[in-house]
């Protein structure tokens, strides 16, 4: 790996604090937190340089048991052939009964790109996957915008909104 004999694929399958006093906070953010962790879920790094672009949503609304497909492009720009893992966030804008996750990650994939190569990776988000206990033990979907975000935790962020319904 020191010697790019061999190009590193992971990603952190947790969040570092940046501080002792970060620790005991690093489980769940609400989505107003201003919490910033050395290290997010997620991050990592390679020898080549991938870039991101053409975040395209099936629909703008998200809707009970009509799920909608998130596509994006992914290109090989680097020297290196890369295992680039796509990892796909969402955070609902607000909750009436409690405050929703910062982010949460819903669906992934790893492909392998040659260089100069270009993907395209999709995901099929549900409704029903954005579901959460409230605060009298049931099950439910509040309705709001929802932001969609692939690898939000690296410098090629880029995101998507649809109307959860």
């Amino acid at each position: 790996v020191l010697y790019g004999n061999v190009n590193p694929s992971g990603r952190l399958p947790y969040t570092y604090p940046a501080t002792e006093a970060q620790a005991s906070t690093t489980i769940w953010q609400p989505s107003f937190s201003d919490y910033n962790p050395q290290w997010a879920f997620g991050y990592g790094l390679g020898y080549s340089e991938v870039v991101y672009s053409n975040i395209t949503v099936s629909s703008t609304d998200l809707r009970v048991g009509q799920p909608i497909t998130v596509s994006v492009s992914i290109t090989n720009q680097g020297p290196y052939a890369q295992k680039e893992p796509v990892l796909l966030f969402t955070n609902q804008e607000y909750r009436f009964d409690m405050a929703p996750e910062h982010l949460r990650l819903r669906d992934f994939d790893k492909i392998e790109l040659a260089v100069g190569e270009t993907r395209h990776v999709s995901f099929t988000l549900r409704a029903e996957q954005l579901a959460f206990w409230d605060s009298e033990n049931k099950k439910r979907i509040e309705p709001s915008p929802l932001n969609i975000s692939i690898n939000p935790y690296t410098q090629q962020n880029i995101t998507a909104q649809v109307m959860l319904d």
